[in-house]
């Protein structure tokens, strides 16, 4: 695939509703961190959502518990025999406190929802948008290497 087949792809992805699509999903999940009854939920974000989607294209990935106090981490790679770069990515899985009660009317922390040209929810911004564009971009990647987001790239 070209690098203009891949740019199109990812347009598609937006363009299609799947970007949104599975950043509902993720915002879906109530990954507070300061609320100690959540931390099941956010190893279950990390375990669940996030390393499967990764493991699609080649990733091994592997749950940290935090040695202080907070959730686990997840690091995810991918090594590549004879390849000269390496792409680090960084992002944390939790968000603070939903706080439903603070939200305008028809809104909810734990639903995306488009209100004009903005999509509201907890984590759309930092860091569940950023978790669904980095996979985004690593499957075009993919597609223009390999021509395919299912197989691993080369």
């Amino acid at each position: 695939m070209s690098r203009a087949a891949a740019i199109a792809a990812a347009q598609a992805y937006f363009d299609e509703g799947r970007f949104t699509a599975d950043l509902a999903r993720r915002v879906a999940i109530p990954t507070e961190s300061q609320v100690e009854e959540r931390a099941s939920v956010l190893r279950a974000y990390l375990a669940d959502e996030i390393a499967p989607s990764f493991a699609r294209l080649g990733f091994l990935s592997e749950l940290i518990d935090n040695p202080v106090r907070g959730g686990p981490m997840l690091i995810a790679e991918r090594r590549e025999p004879g390849a000269a770069t390496t792409v680090f990515g960084y992002g944390h899985g939790d968000v603070i406190r939903g706080l439903e009660p603070q939200w305008h009317e028809g809104l909810s922390p734990w639903e995306l929802k488009p209100v004009g040209e903005r999509l509201y929810g907890r984590g759309t911004a930092d860091n569940k948008g950023q978790h669904t564009s980095t996979w985004l971009c690593s499957t075009a990647c993919c597609r223009c290497a390999v021509g395919s987001a299912s197989t691993p790239c080369s």
